[in-house]
């Protein structure tokens, strides 16, 4: 079972990718719909070694299937350079599964990209994006496989990935290939 999560703050382009790659199997979790609170630094989780944040809000659900995923695919839309606040609120609530933990430990993540700009405007950013990853993997001990960006379009006008690529149905296949 792999567990999908849409970052985005609303079921478009992030959300109709993992839609698109899902099997019968897998998990898609749309953050848009979840109530998570931010990280509120008391280290209860890391001192005592709790499996779970004390917090009670939607994470619970996503620690779940983060338990029970081989992988976990991610997809974010690129907000003022980063991902969204709300994915990040839930890498920050991941500190459960930090260093002492195995939980995270032999799964493999992976991560989508969306954006306004084409991929060679948005190079520096992504790559920040990356790094940032990069890093987490290393602390938290995970595989971590930067999958693909892709141009979502002019929010205003287009802001569908599906019109901004004639080949998006190879391009789905591309990554189902890469998830195997």
């Amino acid at each position: 079972m792999n567990l999908y999560i849409s970052g985005s703050n609303r079921k478009r382009n992030c959300y109709q990718i993992l839609k698109d790659l899902i099997s019968q199997e897998d998990k898609l979790i749309s953050l848009d719909e979840k109530n998570i609170h931010y990280c509120i630094g008391c280290s209860t989780c890391t001192n005592y070694l709790e499996e779970y944040c004390i917090l009670e809000d939607d994470m619970y659900e996503i620690y779940q299937e983060m338990i029970k995923a081989k992988h976990i695919i991610i997809a974010s839309p690129i907000y003022m350079n980063f991902i969204t606040g709300k994915l990040k609120n839930v890498i920050d609530r991941w500190n459960p599964y930090s260093s002492h933990s195995e939980i995270l430990k032999e799964k493999k993540l992976y991560l989508i990209l969306t954006g306004q700009m084409e991929e060679e405007e948005n190079r520096e950013v992504i790559e920040s994006i990356k790094e940032y990853f990069e890093g987490l993997a290393e602390f938290m001990e995970f595989d971590f496989c930067f999958l693909k960006y892709l141009s979502s379009g002019d929010v205003e006008t287009i802001d569908d990935v599906k019109k901004n690529y004639k080949d998006y149905k190879e391009i789905i296949q591309e990554l189902k290939e890469q998830l195997k």
